[in-house]
């Protein structure tokens, strides 16, 4: 799973009208993740500093991992769902680096299984540790983000009932969301996957986020009607966010070719390879070797004209009013509007 951004990285052309709106959101939603999210991640890259390892090859492994992990969301997002349902948001701030440090012991092994050697123009662990070395920095963040989540919940002022919700929410979902991950090998090197499996499948990787809600809401006390509220949003956020990295791999020909050869493909491509119209023309695009630039830009021009970013564009639609209706309530309505409109803007006038 890639680290999560919650906002466009300024490939995707949009539509008259929505330009302005989606960078004023987008403002405001990355200088509220800066405030709520920084002091999580500053912490909790001390922490794995800090880990007691003999081997200086482990230890540089894990301090180079660090030094590329910006997550700043999952922080965030337990802190706001704490406060939506009353509480003061820094009792969430252990919660928050926990689930960070699990969510970025997930990123390493996948960049190991899709074999992700470099990303955003810096090596990942695997691409500069090899595979060995990159499995072993992965594990001790899954036991650093558990101890963490531990040592919190004990020192918490909340009912035993309410930790053990608590990690049974985290096992359950993050169990849910390996699930996603292993049926989504399936489809590795397949161009005859249906559309609506795929869609299956990625709402199950989206489960991570939707723990992260829970615990926020479980955290501040929140009624089973809001903790459910909250989580139904982290669902359908944490979709939004994985079919906008579908279309950004569209975008950007060197993550096209990581998806093509090591992943599955993404949804615009799928949509297209079931139009026999236009079948034979993308399946020559993808077992051309190496997919240039060129090619991408033909490729992008065939997804278009069968119409996939209209498809997506109304998935996306559908996926935020689905949002909104479950948070309407909530005093933090308005920044999770914003949340989402800085995921997905209302209208992409082409790729």
């Amino acid at each position: 799973m890639r680290e999560t951004h919650l906002c466009c990285r300024g490939k995707l052309k949009l539509g008259e009208g929505v330009q302005d709106d989606y960078e004023r959101a987008v403002k405001r939603v990355r200088k509220l993740f800066e405030e709520r999210g920084s002091g999580a991640l500053r912490e909790a890259e001390v922490r794995v500093r800090e880990i007691d390892i003999e081997c200086d090859e482990a230890k540089e492994a894990l301090s180079h991992f660090m030094s590329y992990w910006r997550d700043v969301v999952r922080p965030s997002l337990v802190s706001l769902a704490c406060e939506a349902v009353g509480r003061d948001p820094s009792i969430a701030e252990t919660a928050g680096r926990a689930l960070s440090l699990l969510s970025g012991a997930t990123d390493v092994h996948d960049d190991i299984i899709d074999r992700t050697m470099a990303k955003e123009g810096r090596k990942t662990v695997p691409g500069r540790f090899g595979d060995d070395i990159a499995m072993l920095v992965g594990d001790a963040l899954i036991f650093e983000g558990f101890a963490e989540l531990l040592e919190g919940l004990v020192q918490m002022d909340i009912s035993p009932r309410r930790k053990m919700e608590i990690l049974r929410t985290v096992k359950e979902l993050y169990f849910e969301m390996f699930d996603g991950e292993v049926l989504e090998l399936r489809f590795r090197g397949r161009t005859d996957v249906d559309p609506g499996e795929y869609l299956h499948v990625l709402r199950k990787k989206a489960a991570d986020i939707e723990a992260i809600m829970r615990v926020g809401g479980i955290l501040g006390g929140g009624s089973r009607e809001q903790v459910d509220a909250l989580g139904k949003y982290g669902r359908l956020l944490g979709t939004m966010v994985l079919l906008r990295n579908d279309l950004e791999d569209m975008l950007d020909h060197d993550l096209l070719n990581l998806r093509v050869r090591n992943e599955s493909l993404p949804l615009p491509i799928l949509y297209a390879l079931s139009h026999d119209d236009v079948r034979d023309e993308v399946l020559s695009i993808l077992g051309s070797g190496k997919i240039g630039k060129a090619e991408a830009n033909r490729l992008l021009k065939v997804v278009s004209l069968v119409g996939a970013v209209s498809r997506l564009e109304g998935l996306f639609a559908d996926l935020k009013s689905k949002a909104r209706e479950v948070v309407k309530k909530t005093k933090l309505r308005d920044v999770f509007n914003d949340i989402l409109e800085a995921t997905a803007p209302s209208r992409i006038s082409k790729l």
